[in-house]
């Protein structure tokens, strides 16, 4: 009888802790998991090029005026930055690296939602 009730409380502990891992991961994730836009946003997404030599650019932020969001393009000059579903956008491109991998003029970019997937955008050098 002794031994049945040992493995019976050992069982219930083990549950209990079970139990206790799953609340905490679910309210962490409750807390600090990704938040679920719902579809409410968008992606606008493009390529940053220079127009002197068609390479791609590197480190050139991508911002959308009157929204907090930014991003900096990778190694090959691509970005892809999530926004509020708006009818208008105006993008702001601007080289934040200084002379890293060449200086650039900034640009804005004005579109339509319909138009997300900017392709490739060409910068002048700052020279």
């Amino acid at each position: 009888m002794k031994i049945t009730k040992e493995i019976g409380r050992k069982i219930l502990r083990k549950i209990y802790t079970g139990l206790g891992l799953t609340t905490v991961a679910l309210v962490f994730q409750a807390c600090y998991g990704t938040p679920q836009s719902m579809g409410l946003e968008v992606p606008i997404r493009g390529v940053v090029k220079s127009k002197k030599n068609n390479d791609p650019i590197e480190g050139i932020k991508i911002s959308v005026k009157d929204m907090y969001q930014s991003e900096l393009t990778d190694s090959d000059g691509k970005f892809r930055l999530y926004v509020p579903m708006e009818d208008y956008y105006t993008v702001q491109l601007e080289d934040i690296d200084g002379e890293v991998n060449g200086s650039y003029l900034p640009t804005t970019i004005d579109f339509h939602k319909n138009e997300m997937d900017l392709g490739d955008i060409f910068l002048d050098d700052a020279e």
